[in-house]
């Protein structure tokens, strides 16, 4: 079209060419798109600036989001639900509702999908006022009439711990699917009553809806917590049925179940049939080894995580640092710790904590030891000085 020269784009052509480079993953390409609308003159209208919204959220761009939303001389919900969900995607909830408030004070009508995109943000803040404010407006406008809002407003009650009124919600739905139990299952696990997320699940299937991968999890997850192994068995048999055991979340889950329920040659056998390149198990049957107080083997376990060249994580060395805490073998503690200054996972805020913990137990195992032997602690002293935090 450009290289004929009989003809230009419009306002009606660059929405169809900016979508496209989205769906394509041509963002560079969107990138010369938006140039050409400048120099072409296009106003920024919504059928030019919606597109570009979109495309530079799923960029993770969000300054350059909020300049073109800016200059946009027209807009509409669209636009603003784009920015809020927008900011959501990409971890800015604070700024999600600070749109939304000024979305709601310039008097634009929000529509179901602005409650879908704004009731995470409060969620993850955990602002359960703004959250009600919310929930008075689907009310008010009548938006409630959907599943995905009824869904949020339940996901943002779980999420900031008020599980009554979660639970006011769910029975005043008329329909619910796989995704209303779920969020009720996993609130109620999260909020640490697992005994009435369990006594969900035949009420679940009763109403003819059939658990997921995510549903299994959560009630593998209450098993472990409750230390039911019986019913953690038959979550088992019913996920190799419904052919869920090879999902990552499940085959996770299993392994904490069976681990916490002291049952680790089952919790082992379950790992041994995972993808040895998925980090997620593999912190799992470590964290389990460490419940069953068995240090060496997950020491052991993970050398072989590192000749499988298994990516590690801050979550890695959660589960593996109280291993040498138990062992309380200066020379190995030494070692992981010069493993972790090397890899840079000392920096980690959450590792530094684990390293902490063991350098209290280190310290503790080496005074009983000068109690007996009064070099020890000199020894371990020396250690500290010479680079040991």
């Amino acid at each position: 079209m450009l290289a004929s020269g009989n003809h230009r784009p419009d306002k009606y052509t660059f929405p169809f060419v900016l979508k496209a480079c989205c769906d394509l993953s041509m963002p560079e390409m969107g990138v010369l798109v938006h140039g050409l609308t400048v120099t072409s003159g296009v106003r920024l209208d919504t059928f030019v600036g919606n597109p570009l919204l979109a495309m530079y959220m799923n960029r993770g761009e969000k300054e350059v989001a909020r300049k073109v939303f800016d200059t946009m001389w027209e807009r509409s919900v669209v636009s603003w639900n784009t920015m809020i969900s927008g900011y959501c995607k990409n971890g800015c909830a604070e700024e999600a509702l600070l749109i939304f408030n000024e979305m709601m004070g310039g008097g634009v009508e929000p529509n179901d999908a602005t409650v879908v995109s704004v009731l995470p943000a409060c969620g993850h803040l955990k602002d359960l006022k703004c959250g009600r404010q919310v929930h008075q407006l689907v009310e008010e406008n009548g938006l409630g009439s959907k599943i995905p809002v009824r869904n949020a407003l339940l996901d943002m009650y779980v999420k900031c711990g008020r599980m009554t009124e979660a639970q006011s919600v769910f029975e005043d739905m008329e329909e619910r699917d796989v995704v209303t139990w779920t969020t009720m299952i996993n609130g109620y696990i999260l909020n640490g009553d697992p005994r009435r997320a369990l006594m969900l699940c035949p009420l679940m299937q009763l109403e003819g809806v059939r658990p997921n991968s995510i549903t299994t999890a959560s009630l593998l997850s209450g098993c472990a917590n409750l230390c039911f192994l019986k019913h953690g068995k038959c979550l088992h048999g019913w996920a190799l049925r419904q052919k869920l055991e090879s999902d990552v979340s499940v085959e996770t889950a299993l392994i904490d179940m069976y681990a916490k329920c002291n049952c680790i040659r089952l919790s082992f056998q379950v790992f041994a049939r995972t993808s040895r390149k998925r980090t997620v198990p593999w912190n799992a049957i470590l964290s389990g080894f460490i419940h069953n107080r068995l240090a060496r083997e997950a020491i052991a376990l993970f050398k072989e995580m590192l000749l499988e060249g298994a990516h590690l994580d801050h979550a890695t060395f959660n589960s593996l640092l109280p291993a040498y805490a138990m062992l309380a073998d200066l020379k190995q503690a030494l070692n992981i710790h010069c493993y972790l200054m090397r890899s840079g996972f000392l920096s980690k805020v959450e590792v530094a904590t684990g390293e902490i913990g063991l350098v209290s137990a280190m310290l503790k195992a080496e005074s009983r030891k000068a109690e007996n032997h009064s070099f020890g602690g000199s020894t371990f002293g020396y250690c500290l000085e010479n680079g040991y935090p």
